[in-house]
């Protein structure tokens, strides 16, 4: 049986939740590499034609989209389950998955993540500080409501990890090590100690992006 292949470039936060998913399941795989830019191009189109991160292949079946792929992680692959069996805590865990793409991805690493590191770093412009600055309240909002759903569990959605953890962790880790998420990072103490529990884990350890 092949290994699953990861499609995209390591320090997407897309990216590093799907690899999350395959490394908390115990499952090797390969990244292959596609810089930024490089996803608006052949032959990462015939792969994504939309021109987004990542893409997936195992055995020849071919996917994108992140949920679908972390779906697939978790039901195709032994080990512990990353979706919970309670439905309060399974519904939870997909809200918690859609504020991450309707309102926390695009403010954290669309915006904010985007100016402050892509830009300078990758694309050699200046920060539009006027976009950042824009994004911060949705941004403080998005961190508020996941410390609210969170309540007093130990993970996210409970005592144990699931797929809504690993869609988080890329986002608040790269946030809160940029001066602009730093503040309110915080303001959320029990955000950080999730953080820091997260970081500690095997799985984050093994697909942790190199620095930029």
């Amino acid at each position: 049986m092949a290994h699953p292949i990861v499609y995209g470039p390591a320090g997407s936060t897309y990216v590093w939740s799907a690899r999350l998913a395959l490394a908390e399941k115990g499952v090797t795989h390969e990244l292959v590499e596609v810089p930024f830019g490089e996803h608006r191009q052949e032959p990462h189109l015939s792969r994504q034609p939309f021109a987004k991160v990542p893409a997936f292949e195992h055995d020849g079946f071919a996917l994108y989209e992140t949920q679908a792929i972390i779906r697939y992680v978790d039901e195709r692959f032994a080990g512990a389950p990353l979706q919970p069996e309670d439905v309060h805590e399974w519904s939870r865990m997909n809200q918690i998955i859609g504020i991450v793409d309707a309102y926390a991805w695009p403010s954290i690493a669309g915006t904010i993540l985007f100016n402050r590191i892509l830009v300078p770093r990758i694309l050699g412009g200046s920060p539009d500080e006027a976009a950042i600055e824009a994004a911060m309240p949705r941004a403080r909002l998005c961190l508020s409501e996941i410390d609210r759903l969170m309540e007093d569990h130990r993970f996210l959605t409970g005592d144990h990890v699931s797929l809504a953890d690993l869609m988080v962790i890329p986002l608040l880790y790269f946030f809160g090590n940029v001066p602009d998420g730093r503040g309110p990072m915080g303001e959320h103490p029990k955000l950080q100690d999730w953080v820091r529990r997260m970081e500690s884990r095997q799985s984050f350890q093994v697909t942790k992006p190199p620095p930029f």
